[in-house]
């Protein structure tokens, strides 16, 4: 089954009572205009729903998300104005179902009774770490706890649970993303969203990496931590809807987007990586038993199978896992083959008889 069409209309910062340390909300959301009136706003959510539609094809379910900002934390009567806003395309079954992102600390039985009715299904959470040290440096103004509540709040109300983590916040590290990992796997959101931390122009963030006082990760190690919470994400058979942030105009204008291991495919990256780890595995595991010495002459010859859809993955950002494995076991020749009987995440390695 195809996944749905999601269309994103974006309310960048607004609902949200803080400033967080990392935030310039406009650039993330590819957005410049502060405030607009309702009108104006229902016409730009017009514009957005239109637009999307087209692209909808043969996709059985398509999604509103209202995203950027703390959706739930907005007024009511603006809540209520968005929401009726998309009902025309949910009566006339164009819309099956609205999703939101908003911070833990907002989600309460009354907003959740409220918004129900007008389709409101999914509320995706700004979690970001599950370290209450972390939180405090980052000035979200809300706690571990918080989500802890507010997870099971929505799910006692029927609600679909997503996470918005990160990787790279001032005062984590990789044993703290990874228990922040572990933690949100044992509260069993329905999806996480993974995003590394990037300096964004005008976030205090921005202020703190001038002075040195903070050093974002090198694409590397945020690629590494990545792939550590999205292991544990799968081990845990959460669903994964994103890994990186999208590319807007704004972010690759290196006027905005200060510092940081921004990459337009980065979530194929950190896929990439799992796959050459799952690699070295599968060929370690074909070899065992098998004469490595460095005495025989002759090379051994491995075949890796791999779905079709994930040849690239296997591969690498420019071949670049196939040449890291020539240089890991230089006394083996490597064919790839394709076969699509195998999970899209899943490698077969077998030792090919000369």
């Amino acid at each position: 089954m195809s996944p749905p069409l999601v269309i994103p209309f974006f309310i960048p910062h607004q609902g949200c009572p803080h400033l967080c340390i990392f935030c310039n909300q406009r650039l993330i959301a590819g957005q410049t205009s502060k405030t607009q009136t309702s009108d104006s706003e229902a016409s730009r959510l017009s514009d957005v729903v239109h637009t999307y539609l087209q692209f909808k094809k043969n996709r059985a379910r398509v999604e509103l998300a209202f995203f950027g900002g703390n959706f739930l934390g907005l007024e009511k009567s603006r809540i209520r104005a968005l929401l009726k806003t998309v009902q025309p395309w949910i009566r006339r079954g164009q819309i099956h179902s609205i999703r939101c992102s908003t911070r833990p600390d907002t989600v309460t039985p009354q907003v959740l009774d409220f918004t129900r009715p007008f389709g409101l299904e999914t509320v995706e959470l700004g979690v970001q770490s599950m370290n209450d040290h972390v939180l405090a440096q980052a000035r979200r103004g809300h706690t571990s706890s918080d989500t802890r509540k507010a997870l099971a709040l929505l799910k006692t109300h029927g609600f679909g649970t997503g996470a918005q983590v990160m990787v790279g916040l001032p005062g984590d590290s990789d044993v703290g993303a990874v228990r922040t990992a572990e933690e949100l796997a044992e509260l069993k959101p329905d999806l996480v969203r993974i995003y590394p931390l990037l300096v964004l122009h005008g976030s205090k963030l921005a202020q703190w990496y001038k002075t040195g006082q903070y050093v974002p990760l090198s694409l590397d190690q945020a690629i590494d931590q990545t792939k550590k919470m999205v292991s544990i994400f799968k081990t845990a058979e959460i669903s994964i809807a994103r890994i990186g942030l999208q590319a807007t105009q704004m972010m690759d204008d290196t006027g905005q987007m200060i510092a940081g291991p921004w990459h337009p495919a980065f979530g194929h990256l950190v896929l990439s990586a799992l796959m050459f780890d799952q690699a070295c595995e599968r060929i370690d595991f074909a070899l065992t038993g098998n004469d490595r010495s460095i005495g025989k002459p002759e090379k051994k010859k491995i075949a890796l199978q791999v779905h079709s859809r994930s040849l690239s993955r296997l591969q690498g950002d420019r071949k670049t896992n196939l040449n890291r494995l020539l240089q890991r076991y230089p006394e083996i020749s490597f064919t790839i083959e394709k076969n699509d009987t195998l999970a899209m995440d899943q490698i077969h390695a077998c030792i090919v008889s000369a």
